[in-house]
């Protein structure tokens, strides 16, 4: 909404899941999610910009 963009990431947990591990594969995804919306934004500028010969 705006300039602000939300992220969420999620994991499956089942019986022998490990905490830490799911953990990191949340932080991995949201991290993923921000770089797309990084390199969107970028690609958004620069196509903005005006090039003169």
């Amino acid at each position: 909404r705006g300039n602000h963009a939300y992220i969420q990431a999620g994991a499956g947990i089942v019986a022998d899941s490990i905490p830490e591990n799911e953990y990191q594969e949340c932080v991995n995804k949201a991290q993923a999610l921000a770089e797309a919306i990084r390199m969107a934004e970028e690609a958004s500028q620069s196509s903005k910009l005006k090039v003169q010969s």
